[in-house]
């Protein structure tokens, strides 16, 4: 009998009797992880004591194992190298947004920037050795 009330009510015996479900854990899209990690990196280094950032820090804060950065990084250095190739694309997609939507706001934006890199240029403390 509680069988068919189950079927009327289109219900499983597990569901009827309360059974939860075991949480899936769902994997990230290929490159969404690697996109997470640079992300968290950004916003640790945002904080106070970023000059101390572990991987054993970042990986906790991502809730995965070292080992997982080290799938998508071969070391630290590449993820830092990797954050700096993350914030250069982002700040040419936000410039060509700019540019979309009005090229005179561009040319008034590059304009203190060319002027600061001319002044990189003059000054010798820096320059690159």
């Amino acid at each position: 009998m509680n069988t068919e009330n189950n079927s009327e009510n289109n219900l499983s015996d597990d569901e009827a009797s309360g059974a939860a479900e075991a949480p899936t854990r769902k994997r990230p899209k290929p490159g969404e992880r690697r996109l997470q990690i640079l992300q968290t990196l950004a916003g640790m280094l945002e904080q106070p004591g970023a000059e101390r950032i572990t991987t054993a820090a970042l990986s906790a804060k991502l809730g995965v194992s070292e080992a997982a950065l080290y799938r998508h990084f071969a070391s630290k250095a590449q993820m830092f190298e990797g954050l700096i190739d993350f914030v250069e694309q982002s700040v040419f997609a936000f410039v060509r947004q700019i540019a979309d939507r009005d090229p005179a706001a561009l040319r008034k934006w590059l304009a203190p920037l060319r002027s600061f890199f001319n002044l990189q240029k003059r000054t010798p403390a820096w320059r690159a050795s």
